[in-house]
């Protein structure tokens, strides 16, 4: 299969409103512990589809372009069923390694500078959409275009 265009979604904020059982420290931080006691099947559940999601299936469906969901949430096995049954599967899911506590930019950073160092992927136009505005600093060089999405999660976060 030849791909014409590699698109890459951020998972919270961006294709799914997870505002419910997300909370931020008051430097803009995730409150992690939060987050962790939140993530039960039950919470997980009432997690809701955002607008953008329509594109991203779209681009699931579309043969000419490779779909990357790269996330900062550690890797978890209800995480990745919520994934596969509520969004559909990508052609790549890039999540933190389980005990991983890299900033969130550096580790996007080298989970898609790995992929995108591959043959098939080192000319194809990139598209990135984030809400995180430190994460597009640390990606901006790796892409053509970096969209940033306003969200609760990163709501009043300085760059």
């Amino acid at each position: 299969m030849l791909f014409k265009r590699i698109n890459v979604y951020d998972l919270d904020g961006v294709l799914v409103d997870t505002s419910h059982r997300y909370r931020n420290n008051p430097d803009g931080t995730i409150d992690l512990d939060y987050w962790l006691a939140n993530r039960t099947a039950e919470n997980i559940a009432k997690d809701k589809i955002l607008p953008l999601a329509q594109q991203y299936f779209d681009d699931c469906i579309d043969p000419f372009t490779y779909c990357i969901i790269c996330t900062s949430r550690m890797s978890h096995v209800l995480d990745i069923e919520f994934i596969i049954d509520r969004l559909g599967a990508p052609d790549k899911l890039l999540m933190r390694p389980a005990g991983d506590m890299t900033p969130d930019g550096i580790l996007k950073r080298r989970q898609l500078q790995r992929l995108f160092n591959l043959k098939q992927f080192q000319w194809l136009p990139r598209t990135l959409w984030e809400d995180n505005p430190l994460n597009i600093d640390a990606l901006r060089t790796l892409f053509t275009h970096c969209f940033f999405i306003p969200s609760h999660i990163t709501n009043g976060m300085q760059r």
